[in-house]
């Protein structure tokens, strides 16, 4: 038969067993908490991040809308279409030169000016915005003098249109493709001794438009 003090160091040993098998099973009931608590955490942070993201573009589009209005306001939106066609506005036939000075020449009959950037006072193109354009001109005028005229870009040739002086009327004609800057000029420009008709018919002409910005 067993003694007391045996039987209660039988008992200690059984509650100490009991306790650490306890205190284990608490260590991963933490761990596992512990474990899911950063699981979430992590995916908290990344939502987080995705939301302030977001924010910030929604912020980008909202700055480039508020800027588009304010340029619709100040009537500074470039037109995405350019297009203009001219010639000489006469009631009689008469031809203009020969001259003793290079001279711009002012084509006052506008068929189309799509986006306004041909000037009829002073026969100027100015481009409204950065893109490729394409200019061609066509020039009539009577035999007793060399014919043509030069297209000039911000007042440097380009190209040059000429017809030598012949026994009979004369044409000559000339294209270019330019790429231009906003604010760039372009004009058709008579030599000293050259001449063209300004008829009623509209032989002469001078046109251009904006192929791509």
């Amino acid at each position: 038969m067993k003694t007391p003090g045996v039987l209660l160091l039988l008992w200690s040993a059984l509650v100490v067993v009991a306790a650490e098998r306890g205190g284990l099973h608490v260590e991963a009931t933490d761990a596992a908490a512990a474990s899911t608590q950063q699981s979430y955490l992590s995916e908290f942070r990344a939502a987080q991040r995705q939301m302030i993201a977001q924010m910030a573009e929604q912020r980008e589009e909202l700055r480039l809308a508020k800027a588009q209005i304010e340029e619709l306001k100040s009537g500074a939106v470039r037109p995405s279409n350019v297009a203009f066609s001219t010639s000489f506005s006469v009631k009689t036939d008469k031809h203009i030169g020969p001259l003793k000075t290079d001279t711009t020449l002012l084509f006052d009959c506008v068929f189309t000016n799509v986006g306004d950037a041909y000037d009829k006072t002073n026969g100027l193109f100015t481009a409204p915005r950065n893109g490729v354009y394409m200019f061609n001109y066509h020039i009539f005028a009577g035999g007793d003098h060399g014919a043509g005229a030069k297209l000039l870009k911000n007042k440097d040739q380009v190209v040059a249109a000429y017809n030598h002086v012949a026994p009979h009327d004369i044409n000559t004609s000339q294209s270019v493709i330019l790429q231009l800057q906003e604010g760039d000029t372009v004009s058709l420009l008579l030599e000293a001794g050259w001449w063209v008709a300004a008829y009623t018919g509209h032989l002469t002409t001078f046109s251009g438009h904006l192929l791509f910005a």
